[in-house]
């Protein structure tokens, strides 16, 4: 869909200061490039398929995402080593107006210490468009299966299975349509559905369903982006957390509203932003349960200075669904920001910090809840890349306070990567 779609945002962060420092000491090198360029709109992607195969070492001073007595409670040796082979395709196949692309990788987290939580990971998703009479049709499947990350599960009455282990399997069936000429007013709509299972008997409050539908009004030109108005909604049935809230309906609808604008067209600075307003309607509100209604915003600019330094920066706010905790909804506000640097041509750095707020609605005050949490990271990636081979060594420190010494952290982390890349 004509720049509508809203993809979740993961954090990617900079530290600023010291990149730019080294900068300052550093010779020129002709011809370093930073290794990942802006991307460009209304260009017509080439035919790509790249099977990557990988394996990374990494280092953890803190696996349980908590406090030594969380680890305890966990069953958790909190220091390890994990090992993650993974085997990763890409392909982008243009034919005529339409185009396919699929993304899937299949993977094994191998820990030295902590064997209760080796799993399997494995996603794939795989979108097309395909163009019908004067409209582009859209349809989008994808399936993923992982262990939750620790930072994310809570236990429901001290169910201490559930606080350690938690395989989260998700399926997502999607569609849009976008009708009008190549440029100028272009109307959209799509439609979905996302299931998600647990397989552990004790974090079954998490189990949701979710139908998300929306539409926009676009204005699209080669000069200006995209800028639409839109409107969209995500109606969550929780099926089992009925037990956790005695006599209330276990479900919720989110419906925001607003202006987003797309401004990725190959220039030095690119800027995509929305702005909306959010409102929850619940089945039950209590006295006392926190008001979530109000602006949500997503704004995320690149600057690219001189083809060796990139700058990004991103801001957001949205309500959501705890992937974990067994809560109605969260709304999450995200700060982040990066620098990275060509050090040469096959050599690029780059720093990262970042910021999520967390406040938890209707979340059960328990020995294994919280209802606000606080996480800052800071990182430093080393990257060399020459022909197909890609080594990698990455540093990061994290720092977690909430409402809950149980959950409270501070942690580090390394790790060490090598990955080929073959292309046809």
């Amino acid at each position: 869909m004509a720049g509508f779609t809203a993809g979740a945002h993961r954090l990617r962060a900079g530290l600023a200061t010291l990149l730019t420092g080294s900068a300052l000491l550093l010779p020129y090198q002709a011809g370093a490039q930073i290794a990942s360029l802006p991307e460009r709109m209304f260009e017509t992607p080439e035919r790509a398929v790249i099977l990557t195969v990988s394996q990374d070492i990494f280092y953890d001073s803190n696996v349980s995402r908590g406090s030594d007595a969380s680890a305890a409670l966990r069953g958790i040796k909190n220091e390890d080593v994990r090992a993650a082979p993974t085997a990763a395709l890409n392909m982008v196949l243009p034919r005529g107006g339409a185009l396919i692309t699929v993304q899937g990788s299949a993977g094994y987290d191998a820990y030295a210490r902590n064997h209760s939580l080796n799993r399997e990971r494995l996603s794939i998703r795989t979108e097309s468009q395909v163009p019908v009479a004067f409209c582009a049709v859209a349809p989008e499947l994808a399936y993923s299966r992982r262990q939750i990350d620790l930072i994310d599960l809570g236990a429901p009455d001290g169910v201490i299975d559930a606080a350690a282990r938690n395989v989260q399997t998700v399926k997502e069936a999607l569609g849009g349509v976008t009708c009008g000429p190549q440029f100028g007013l272009r109307p959209s709509g799509h439609i979905g559905y996302v299931n998600t299972r647990t397989d552990t008997r004790g974090a079954r409050q998490q189990e949701v369903r979710e139908t998300r539908y929306g539409s926009a009004l676009n204005y699209v030109h080669p000069s200006v982006g995209i800028i639409a108005l839109f409107a969209r909604r995500r109606d969550v049935i929780y099926d089992r957390q009925r037990q956790f809230f005695p006599g209330r309906l276990s479900s919720v609808s989110i419906t925001n509203a607003g202006l987003r604008v797309d401004r990725r067209l190959g220039t030095r600075l690119q800027l995509v932003a929305s702005l909306s307003y959010a409102d929850l309607a619940s089945a039950v509100n209590p006295p006392g349960a926190k008001n979530f209604d109000g602006l949500n915003w997503d704004v995320s600019a690149t600057l690219c200075l001189g083809g060796r330094l990139l700058l990004t920066t991103e801001t957001d706010r949205a309500i959501t669904i705890s992937p974990g905790f067994s809560a109605e909804t969260v709304r999450q506000t995200n700060y982040a920001g990066s620098l990275s640097y060509a050090l040469t041509p096959l050599v690029q750095v780059t720093a990262s910090v970042s910021r999520a707020d967390r406040v938890f609605r209707l979340a059960p005050r328990s020995a294994f809840g919280i209802t606000k949490d606080r996480l800052d990271t800071a990182a430093i990636r080393l990257a060399y890349t020459k022909r197909q081979v890609t080594f990698s060594l990455r540093g990061s420190y994290q720092r977690r306070d909430s409402d809950n010494d149980l959950f409270d952290y501070k942690g580090a982390q390394a790790l060490l990567s090598i990955g080929y890349a073959f292309e046809r």
